[in-house]
Formats: C-alpha cells, sequence, structure tokens
C-alpha cells in the first residue's frame, strides 16, 4: 500500500501562476475603454485617444510591473528545492496583493488627477513587492532556495530593496504631483527590467 503524499507539485503551482498572470494581463488591457462622457460622441477619434492617454501610461506601468515579476517568480521557483504549505500560502498573498492591480491602475488612470487614487495604485506596488519579498526572505530562512542562487542575487536584492523604498516614497509623492508618482514608478519599473539578473 502506498503511503499518503502531502508534497507540493512545483510545477504545477507555476502553471497556476503562469495563469493567474495571463488573466491580470488581459483583465489589465480590457480596462482600456474609450471615454463615456456626454461629450465624447462629439470628439474626433483622434481626441478620444488622447483622453486615454493618462490610461496608457497607468497601463504601461502595471504592464512593466507584472513583467517583471513574472521574470523574477519564474527564476525564483527554478531554484526553489521544495513547496511547504506556508510558502504556497505565502505565494497566494501575493497573487491576492497582485490580483488587485487591474482595478487599482483602471482607478489611477480614470482618475490621474486624484492624489488619492494614485497613492492608491503605488500602495498596491508597494505591498506587492513587500509580499514578493517576502517569499526570498521565507525561503532563504526555511531553507527552500539554495543558498548559492541567494548569494549569487545580493545585487538585485539591493535594487529591488531600493525599488521598494521608491514606490513607498511614490505614494506622498502622488499628494505633491500625481505625474511625478507615475514617472517614478515607470522608471523602477524599466530599471528592474533592464538589470542583469
Amino acid at each position: 500500500m502506498q503511503a499518503p503524499n502531502y508534497n507540493f507539485d512545483k510545477r504545477r503551482f507555476e502553471t497556476f501562476f503562469d495563469g493567474i498572470i495571463a488573466i491580470i494581463l488581459t483583465i489589465l488591457v480590457l480596462e482600456l475603454k474609450l471615454p463615456e462622457t456626454e461629450h465624447a460622441e462629439n470628439l474626433s477619434t483622434q481626441q478620444q485617444l488622447v483622453c486615454l492617454l493618462p490610461m496608457f501610461v497607468s497601463y504601461t506601468g502595471s504592464f512593466l510591473l507584472i513583467v517583471g515579476i513574472w521574470l523574477d517568480h519564474h527564476i525564483l521557483f527554478l531554484n526553489v528545492q521544495k513547496l511547504t504549505k506556508p510558502y504556497v500560502l505565502l505565494n497566494m498573498l501575493f497573487i491576492l496583493s497582485l490580483s488587485i492591480v487591474p482595478f487599482t491602475t483602471a482607478f489611477a488612470g480614470n482618475h490621474y488627477h486624484d492624489n488619492f487614487a494614485v497613492a492608491l495604485l503605488f500602495a498596491n506596488y508597494f505591498v506587492m513587492n513587500v509580499f514578493f519579498g517576502m517569499l526570498y526572505w521565507y525561503g532563504s530562512v526555511k531553507k527552500l532556495v539554495s543558498k548559492e542562487f541567494l548569494d549569487d542575487n545580493k545585487t538585485t536584492s539591493i535594487y529591488s530593496a531600493i525599488g521598494i523604498i521608491g514606490l513607498a516614497f511614490a505614494i506622498p509623492l502622488a499628494y505633491f504631483n500625481t505625474y511625478l508618482s507615475f514617472a517614478l514608478g515607470i522608471l523602477i519599473f524599466s530599471g528592474h527590467l533592464l538589470k542583469k539578473k
């Protein structure tokens, strides 16, 4: 008689995560809608597209962030040696914060002059990145991730910490100037994609 198996399948979890990312990116792009104001019908198609520019900026920031998250999560999981239930649940908390991104992106894009809307978007980014950092921290503490991988990625860890601090700074910055918050976010996410590892 075969003993019960209580191990978590790493490949199955990665497939699940990839599916979540695909759904989030689909929802994200579906939030790009033409303006539905009473004066929208009087606008030319070019003017309507210009009205969508803030949504495109918000969308671009979130798209760059999600691409960076997917790349980092993929590399992390290549180096995760085993999955435990607490680690899966921690990943689920990260996914929870990630799944809210389409809403906060659309909200900030539609209300790009509203300090609270943009601050909420960056608070979402900040919480999500903190949870992602916790995946590395917990994996390191519980020895779920190889020490060689963690040692090889010390520079990336420093950059990620700076990025999280930058996102935290973007929250109050939104109350000073929403455009500067958007610019800082896109700068952080673009820089993260251009890093070596």
